[in-house]
Order: C-alpha cells, then sequence, then structure tokens
C-alpha cells in the first residue's frame, strides 16, 4: 500500500468517525438516519453473522482483526508512523465503522474459515433482509403506500446488492424522494 493510499484511508476512517458523531445527533433530532436503503454498519454486521451462521462477536473479532492486520502491513511497509498505527488500532477497537472500513473482506473470510464468495453471500442476504424490513415497517407506519412497498420490494429483487464491502452502506435507488422516513 502506498503511502498516498494510506492516508486516504486514514483519512476516510476520520471522516466516517466525524460522520457517525454528527449522523447519530441527526438521528436523534430527526426520528432516524437515511432512508429505505440506508443500512447502518452494526445491523448490517449483526444480520451477515447470522446469514453466515456465526456469534456477532465472532464477526465482529474478524473484522476488528482484519483491520489491525491491515494497520500492521502499512506500519511495516513504512507508510504510517508507529503512532499514527496506534492511534488507528484504538479508534478500529472503539468504533466498528473504522475497523469495517480499513478490513478487507479476504481476510475476514480467511479468519471466519469461509470464502470471499460466501462473505459476501452473507452480506448481500443480510442488506437485503434489512431493506425487506424497512420497506415493510414503512408500510406498516403508513409513511408509503401498498403499492409503493411492492414496488420497492420488487426493484429490490431485481437489484445487485453489494457485499461486503460498498462504496457505501446504502443502497441508491431506495433513498429517493416520496420514500423517506
Amino acid at each position: 500500500m502506498t503511502k498516498t493510499h494510506m492516508r486516504l484511508v486514514l483519512a476516510i476512517a476520520a471522516v466516517a468517525t466525524a460522520l457517525l458523531a454528527v449522523g447519530v445527533g441527526s438521528a436523534a433530532g430527526h426520528g432516524g438516519r437515511g432512508g429505505i436503503g440506508h443500512v447502518g454498519t452494526s445491523a448490517l454486521v449483526n444480520a451477515a453473522a447470522s446469514q453466515l451462521n456465526v456469534t456477532s462477536a465472532k464477526l465482529k473479532g474478524a473484522i476488528l482483526d482484519a483491520a489491525l492486520a491491515r494497520v500492521d502491513d502499512a506500519l511495516a511497509d513504512e507508510d504510517i508512523s508507529a503512532s499514527d498505527a496506534a492511534d488507528l488500532k484504538e479508534e478500529a477497537r472503539d468504533n466498528l465503522i473504522v475497523a469495517y472500513s480499513l478490513s478487507r473482506a479476504s481476510v475476514v473470510a480467511s479468519k471466519l474459515g469461509v470464502t470471499t464468495t460466501k462473505l459476501n453471500d452473507g452480506f448481500r442476504a443480510a442488506r437485503k433482509a434489512l431493506i425487506l424490513k424497512k420497506i415493510d415497517a414503512a408500510a406498516a407506519a403508513g409513511d408509503i403506500t401498498a403499492e409503493q412497498a411492492t414496488e420497492l420490494k420488487s426493484r429490490l429483487d431485481k437489484a445487485t446488492l453489494p457485499g461486503y464491502k460498498a462504496g457505501g452502506l446504502g443502497v441508491g435507488g431506495f433513498r429517493g424522494h416520496g420514500y423517506r422516513r
């Protein structure tokens, strides 16, 4: 990993931490975060653990181990200082979002004793289950009509959901106007 790439990863981790702090405050003030397609990291990891037939603690441990290994690799490559590595490891231990963002799917899969394909499939199934639950809840609360719920479920069935890692944790097209909670 190049120094530039590691700096980018560190910056992303810092931004994720800051957004989490702001997002939690905003969520409390507005009754929730994101739209129907938004899937939070903790909920996603817990649901994926169930899909993978492992405990949440085991999956979270594998994610943390993968994140710490990536920091160790960057330190060994002299891409980051020992002080930065220590700070990043502490942040990863304290914040699942940071650990998740630093981890690699292949390392997490290896720590769990599964293939990367199985890990990705488990996360895809977890994302779908969580989004379906949100659609059903929005329909039950009257936030969307039954017709809208059916349309969203149809779109979800056709969507290619990300596996372990995604550019974002939401699903494009499900956070549009009229479907926010």
